[in-house]
């Protein structure tokens, strides 16, 4: 059983190679290195990890533009699920957001990626549009999901 032992902290260069790992056990259209690496210098930008005994097991990034905040990415290593580190990386992000004076959060998740689509319902996200054919690799629509922060 895994302690609760693990600390959220802002994803670093030398971070990558982990997230990178993570990202394509997770993703059917994962994100390059590149990317990454250009969102780490993005001012509207904060990208946190989850590290957990000096790994690094889930990450998540956010942008927050004005008032809107908007989840890019989420993900936790499959061998570290269900430990509740996907909604403390998530809570985490949505305080950046009301840090940064942000009103509401939006996200894109697929509808048949259940596990998210849970865990974004317990934190109070609700469906509020779709994106049709959003997913490139499959051409699946994406709910966009939102939060209110008041």
């Amino acid at each position: 059983m895994l302690n609760r032992d693990f600390i959220l902290r802002k994803m670093t260069p030398q971070d990558i190679d982990e997230v990178m790992r993570i990202e394509q056990k997770s993703f059917t259209l994962p994100w390059s290195r590149e990317s990454y690496l250009g969102e780490l210098k993005n001012s509207f930008a904060t990208y946190l990890v989850c590290d957990y005994e000096g790994e690094v097991v889930g990450y998540g990034g956010i942008w927050v533009v004005f008032e809107e905040a908007h989840i890019t990415n989420v993900a936790v290593d499959p061998d570290f699920r269900q430990f509740g580190m996907g909604t403390a990386l998530m809570q985490e992000l949505e305080q950046v957001a009301r840090d940064k004076k942000a009103n509401r959060i939006l996200l894109e998740v697929r509808p048949s990626n259940q596990a998210a689509l849970a865990m974004y319902s317990n934190l109070y996200y609700f469906p509020s549009g779709l994106r049709r054919g959003y997913y490139t690799d499959d051409g699946e629509d994406a709910i966009i999901m939102t939060k209110l922060l008041f």
